[in-house]
């Protein structure tokens, strides 16, 4: 899919989040981003502020994790794009990450928000909802959606985040119904993810003009994230060929989400879906 757009971000600043290596689902958004004339300001996870309980073996797993995500960044998107360290699912990181963007006067005009994390899915035979642990569920709905919440709040009382700003959160049909792969416990996350889009929406829309919605996105195994969710590239297929228009791409995602994050466009509140058509026929 080759599609042409004009620098209609020009000198807007987009906090990307979700960057980990380069078969990241962010990166084709961010790259979209600068294609459009944004300043995208890249977070990963790293060593950053509120993580003193570590052990060395943990940092060490964080500090070359973080190394990954600045070295992806650098080659993909350019050395001069900013990168910081972030926990999202830490208050004391997100303060640090906020206190450097102040440092650094980065005013931020837009949010990616494309994180994630279920440690029920990290096995060849997923968890069933009924098995999940309560530390497993609140460790996913912390991650997953809440830190959609605890970041903007950062921003927020900061005043990092411009008055007309646009933020946009990714998400899956699997907030909706049971789909045919695992996707339990975290499509329950997904689901509080869209609800609270509608919240602040009404609230950051009274309070700062900003607009936040929702987009959701295909099956997508090739990510590390769609990787590890069993039977995910079956449904994928079955995606491509049932969907009007097949399976959709990253491509067509990183569009849609630049349309969001433009100003002007007076959408908000709102659950757009980039699969093919999937969801009116599945």
């Amino acid at each position: 899919m080759n599609l042409e757009s004009p620098a209609t971000l020009a000198n807007r600043n987009v906090l990307v989040t979700g960057i980990v290596d380069r078969q990241s689902l962010a990166l084709p958004l961010a790259r979209e981003l600068m294609h459009q004339g944004a300043t995208p300001v890249c977070t990963g996870l790293g060593p950053s502020q509120g993580r003193s309980d570590l052990s060395e073996r943990a940092r060490e797993h964080l500090q070359r994790t973080f190394e990954s995500f600045r070295e992806t960044v650098a080659d993909r998107l350019g050395p001069d794009v900013p990168t910081y360290a972030c926990d999202l699912s830490n208050d004391q990181s997100i303060a640090g990450l906020v206190d450097e963007l102040g440092r650094a006067s980065i005013s931020i005009d837009g949010v990616v928000h494309a994180v994630a994390f279920d440690r029920t899915l990290r096995a060849l035979q997923s968890v069933p909802l009924l098995e999940t642990s309560r530390e497993d569920f609140l460790e996913c709905m912390n991650i997953s959606a809440y830190s959609l919440i605890a970041l903007l709040r950062g921003l927020v009382r900061a005043d990092r985040l411009a008055r007309d700003a646009s933020i946009v959160a990714l998400s899956y049909i699997g907030a909706e119904r049971v789909v045919s792969h695992p996707y339990r416990n975290v499509g329950v996350a997904k689901a509080a993810l869209e609800r609270i889009v509608v919240e602040l929406a009404a609230e950051l829309g009274a309070s700062h003009g900003a607009r936040v919605n929702t987009v959701r996105f295909s099956p997508w195994s090739a990510s590390r994230a769609g990787g590890a969710i069993p039977s995910l590239e079956a449904a994928e297929r079955d995606a491509e060929r049932r969907a009007p228009l097949g399976n959709a791409t990253p491509a067509a995602l990183a569009y849609e989400v630049a349309h969001l994050l433009r100003p002007g466009v007076a959408i908000t509140g709102e659950c757009r879906a980039v699969d093919g058509g999937f969801h009116r026929i599945a």
